[in-house]
C-alpha cells in the first residue's frame, strides 16, 4: 500500500512537470497574437474591422492542437463577429476552424453540423476552398467513426478542389488523411505511397505540423506491419523535432507506448502512455485520452497490476462512450441527409441553368443511345462468340497440359528403366562372375577343405550382396508405380533392428566391426514393416561398408512427444558436403562408391530410405566428418500405446 501511494504521487508530480512545460512553451508562441487582439479589441472600429475577424481565426488555428476548446472559444468570436459584418469569407474561414475545433474535441455531431453550414454557404457564393474544406472536415468525421472509404471518398474530393486551387499545405494534409485512411484499412503499400506524398509537400513548403503528423502516421503504419524499430524511428522523430504541439506529442508518446506493448516492454508502455495521456488532456483530445487509457489498461494487465488496470479500463470505458453514442450516430446520420439535400439544391440550380442545353441536345442523345444499344448488340455477338473461342482454348490447353504431364512421366519411366539397365549390367556382373568362379573351383576339386571354407564364405558374401542390391532395386522400382501404398501398424524398432543385425553379422564379423545396439526396451513406432525393415537394412548395410576394419557400429534410440528416432552412428570414412546436398537426390553410379574392402552397390538404397522416411511421415538427419564417421538419424511417429 506504502510503495503504490509513493508511485501515484511520483506519477502526479511528473504529469504536473510536463502540464507546466507544454503549457508554458506553448503560450509563449501564442503571445504575440494574444496580445494583439487584445489591443485590437479596446479600439472603437474593433466590430467593424474584417481583420479583427481575421485575427480570431488566426488565434483559433494555432490553439487547434494544443487547447482545442481555446481554439473553439475563438473561431465563435469570429463567427459571430463576421455575421455581424456581413463578412462571408470571414463566415466560411470561422465555420471551418468550429469544424475542425469539433473534431479534435471528438465532438462529431457539432463538427458535422459545422460543416453542413460551411458546405451551403460556400456554395452561395461559389468559393471552392470553403467546399473542399467542408468536405475535408465531413472526411475527418467519417474518419472518426472508422468508415474509412467513405472518408477517403471525401478527402478525395477535397485534395481535387485543394489542386485546383493550388493550396499545397492542404494538398498535404489530403494526402496525409488519405493515407491514414488506407493504414486503417490493412493497405500499407498504398498508406506508405501518400503518407510519402504529404512529406515530400511538406517538406517542400516548410510545413512542421504536416511533418510531424505524417512522422506519427509512419510511426503507426509500421507499428501495424509489426515493425517494431521503425516505428519507434518516426515517432522519435516527432519528440525530438524543433515543431512541437501537444496533440501530434501526446499521438507519439501513446504510439511509443503501444509500440513498447508490442514488445513486451510493459513498464515503458505506461510511462510513454502516462506522457500521452497528459498531453491528450491538456489539449482535451478525446481520442487520443481513450488511446492512452487503453494501453495503460492492458500494461498494467500484462505487468499483474489489476489495480491500476482496472482503475484505466473503468476511465476508458466513460471516455470511449461518450465518444459516439446511439443518438448522435442518429444525429450524424440526419445531417449527413441534410448535406445531401444541400448538395442537391445546388445540383438543381446548375440543372435548371442547362435545361435549355438538354432541350436541344436530347435529339442527339437519343440517336446517340440507339447507335450505342446496335453497338450493344454486335459487341454481344461477338462477345459469345469469343467465349465460346475461349472455351474450346481452355480445352485444347487443358489436353495439352495433359498429353505434356504424361509425356514427362513417359520420360522418367524410361530413365529409370535405362538407370536399371545400367546397375544391372555393371554391378551385378562382377558379383556374378566371383559367384561363377567360386562355384568352378568348388567344382574342380583342386581345393583343400581349409580353402573350401574361405571360397564358401565368400561365395555367401557375394551372394548377400547381389540378393541386398536386386532387393533394393525390386522395391525401389515398385515404388515408382502409381499406387504404391503404406500399411501402417504399430512396431518395435529393437525388433526390427535385431532381425537386420543377425543377417548382417557376418559381414561385419568377416571385417571385425563391432556393432553395439543399445536400448532400454521396446522403442514403439507407428509405421509400414517392410518399410522400415528397408530402411534400417540400408543404413546398417551402409554403416558395414563404409567402416574399415576393426570399426565401431553403434545403434540407440532418442524420442521426443512426437517422434521417436534411431540413430545409425559408425566409425567409417564419412562423407563430403557436396556429396551430402545431392544424396537422396542422385540415384546409381554418381551417388554410389565402393566400401572400404571394395564392396559395390546399386546407388539407390538411401534414395529408397528417403522416400520410405517421406511416405512414412518421418523425417532423416544426417550428421558426418569426413575420416570420422556418419551418423544418420531417422524420425518416425510415435506409436499410439
Amino acid at each position: 500500500m506504502k510503495i503504490s501511494t509513493i508511485r501515484i504521487f511520483c506519477r502526479v508530480i511528473a504529469a504536473c512537470v510536463l502540464l507546466f512545460e507544454g503549457v508554458t512553451c506553448f503560450a509563449q508562441t501564442q503571445l504575440p497574437l494574444l496580445a494583439q487582439w487584445q489591443k485590437a479589441a479596446q479600439q472603437p472600429g474593433y466590430k467593424n474591422d474584417t481583420a479583427s475577424v481575421n485575427l480570431l481565426n488566426s488565434l483559433s488555428l494555432g490553439y487547434r492542437y494544443n487547447q482545442a476548446d481555446s481554439s473553439l472559444y475563438f473561431a465563435k468570436q469570429a463567427l459571430q463577429l463576421a455575421q455581424f459584418q456581413k463578412n462571408k469569407p470571414g463566415q466560411i474561414a470561422s465555420l471551418n476552424n468550429i469544424g475542425m475545433a469539433y473534431y479534435v474535441l471528438g465532438e462529431y455531431f457539432q463538427s458535422l453540423d459545422a460543416a453542413s453550414k460551411l458546405m451551403q454557404l460556400s456554395n452561395t457564393i461559389d468559393y471552392q476552398p470553403g467546399v473542399a474544406n467542408a468536405y475535408q472536415v465531413m472526411g475527418l468525421i467519417f474518419l472518426g467513426q472508422n468508415k474509412f472509404e467513405d472518408a477517403i471518398n471525401q478527402f478525395a474530393k477535397a485534395l481535387d478542389g485543394f489542386t485546383k486551387v493550388n493550396d499545397q499545405a492542404k494538398i498535404a494534409r489530403m494526402y496525409f488523411d488519405i493515407g491514414l485512411c488506407y493504414d486503417e484499412l490493412g493497405l500499407p503499400k498504398k498508406a506508405f505511397t501518400y503518407l510519402d506524398k504529404a512529406l515530400n509537400t511538406g517538406e517542400l513548403i516548410k510545413d512542421e505540423h504536416i511533418i510531424s503528423m505524417t512522422y506519427n502516421r509512419m510511426g503507426e503504419t509500421f507499428f501495424h506491419l509489426k515493425n517494431y524499430p521503425q516505428a519507434i524511428v518516426y515517432y522519435q522523430k516527432v519528440l525530438n523535432a524543433h515543431y512541437q504541439d501537444n496533440w501530434e506529442r501526446d499521438f507519439a508518446f501513446s504510439g511509443l507506448a503501444q509500440t513498447y506493448y508490442g514488445m513486451g516492454l510493459y513498464q515503458l508502455a505506461i510511462t510513454n502512455a502516462n506522457k500521452g495521456l497528459n498531453l491528450a488532456s491538456q489539449a482535451n483530445s478525446r481520442y487520443d485520452i481513450v488511446r492512452a487509457l487503453k494501453i495503460l489498461s492492458e500494461s498494467y494487465a500484462a505487468l499483474e497490476d489489476y489495480g491500476n488496470a482496472y482503475r484505466n479500463e473503468a476511465l476508458y470505458k466513460i471516455n470511449n462512450d461518450s465518444l459516439l453514442n446511439d443518438t448522435k450516430e442518429k444525429e450524424i446520420n440526419y445531417l449527413h441527409l441534410k448535406q445531401q439535400q444541400v448538395d442537391n439544391i445546388r445540383l438543381e440550380k446548375e440543372n435548371e441553368l442547362n435545361k435549355q442545353k438538354l432541350n436541344s441536345t436530347r435529339l442527339i442523345i437519343i440517336i446517340i443511345s440507339l447507335a450505342a444499344i446496335f453497338v450493344i448488340i454486335i459487341l454481344l455477338i461477338i462477345s459469345r462468340s469469343n467465349m465460346h473461342k475461349t472455351a474450346l482454348n481452355k480445352a485444347l490447353k487443358q489436353q495439352s497440359h495433359e498429353i505434356s504431364r504424361q509425356k514427362e512421366a513417359l520420360d522418367d519411366l524410361n530413365h529409370t528403366k535405362d538407370m536399371l539397365f545400367s546397375v544391372i549390367s555393371h554391378d551385378l556382373r562382377s558379383p556374378f562372375a566371383a559367384i561363377m568362379q567360386t562355384i568352378d573351383l568348388v567344382r574342380s576339386g583342386d581345393v583343400d577343405d581349409a580353402e573350401q571354407k574361405v571360397l564358401i564364405d565368400d561365395f555367401y558374401r557375394q551372394v548377400t550382396i547381389v540378393n541386398n542390391m536386386v532387393n533394393n532395386m525390386l522395391v525401389w522400382a515398385g515404388g515408382q508405380q502409381k499406387g504404391a501404398g503404406v500399411e501402417k501398424t504399430s512396431l518395435n524398432l529393437t525388433g526390427v533392428v535385431d532381425e537386420i543385425l543377425s543377417v548382417s553379422a557376418f559381414m561385419a564379423k568377416n571385417k571385425q566391426i563391432n556393432i553395439e545396439h543399445i536400448h532400454n526396451g521396446d522403442q514403439m513406432v507407428s509405421a509400414d514393416p517392410n518399410h522400415v525393415k528397408i530402411i534400417i537394412q540400408n543404413l546398417v548395410g551402409n554403416a558395414i561398408k563404409f567402416t574399415p576394419e576393426r570399426g565401431i557400429i553403434v545403434i540407440h534410440y532418442t524420442c521426443d512427444d512426437k517422434y521417436r528416432a534411431i540413430h545409425v552412428k559408425d566409425s567409417g570414412i564419412g562423407i563430403s558436403e557436396p556429396k551430402i546436398e545431392k544424396l537422396f537426390k542422385v540415384v546409381g553410379k554418381e551417388i554410389s562408391g565402393d566400401g572400404t574392402n571394395k564392396e559395390t552397390g546399386a546407388g539407390i538404397g538411401l534414395a529408397l530410405v528417403k522416400q520410405f522416411v517421406d511416405i512414412n511421415k518421418g523425417s532423416i538427419e544426417i550428421k558426418s566428418e569426413v575420416g570420422k564417421g556418419t551418423e544418420f538419424i531417422v524420425y518416425l511417429l510415435k506409436a499410439d500405446v
